[in-house]
């Protein structure tokens, strides 16, 4: 498999593509970078021994979402990556590619998909999570019209009722640690946040005691 054309060529197809929800330039070109590493972080420390697959595992990562945008996207960017990596794969990992991004958003904990299907829904669904929430709520605020105080209302009362779903979404018990501690630095952040956007001086009476 030509791994370094095969991420050349997902840049040209998407590292100038404007996402259809945020306008963000290559939004689903980084996001397919970040999900790649992300994945063979997790592979690494589930299945140490077990490198077998991490070629099939980074150009899904970085194709799964070519599609993003149109009507049932995980199975036509299935047919799209098969399309344009035909002459880079062979046949059996292209099979395991597009099996992997046809399903990428299916999670199941009924279906039995294999480990490495399950290592790159995990590792997608985290880089959703954490900073990612604090970058999505703040491009998506200005040309939809909302105030600080819409943010401040939606990351207080409206973010964190979903929580304990997505929490549940996740296949491995590492994925649901990095899940938590996510979301430990977000309440961080939304604490913070809520207060110095609203005029108020964060840990006040401990900075200022001295005074």
């Amino acid at each position: 498999m030509e791994v370094y054309k095969i991420k050349q060529l997902a840049f040209e197809l998407m590292g100038n593509k404007y996402s259809p929800y945020s306008n963000e330039k290559g939004e689903k070109y980084y996001h397919g970078e970040r999900v790649a590493s992300l994945v063979i972080k997790l592979r690494k420390h589930i299945y140490p021994d077990d490198s077998s697959h991490d070629d099939i595992l980074l150009v899904s990562a970085w194709f799964h979402d070519i599609m993003n945008g149109v009507e049932n996207h995980n199975i036509e960017g299935a047919n799209m990556t098969r399309e344009v990596l035909s002459p880079y794969c062979a046949k059996g990992e292209l099979d395991q590619i597009c099996d992997i991004i046809s399903v990428h958003d299916k999670r199941d904990f009924k279906r039995n998909y294999s480990k490495f299907v399950r290592l790159h829904q995990d590792a997608d669904y985290l880089d959703h999570f954490g900073i990612f929430d604090v970058w999505r709520s703040f491009i998506h605020a200005i040309p939809h019209d909302q105030t600080i105080l819409d943010i401040i209302e939606w990351m207080t009362k409206v973010r964190p009722t979903k929580n304990e779903k997505y929490r549940s979404e996740l296949y491995f018990e590492i994925s649901r640690k990095i899940f938590d501690e996510k979301m430990d630095f977000l309440n961080e952040f939304i604490n913070r946040f809520k207060v110095e956007c609203t005029g108020g001086i964060w840990d006040e009476e401990k900075l200022l005691s001295k005074f």
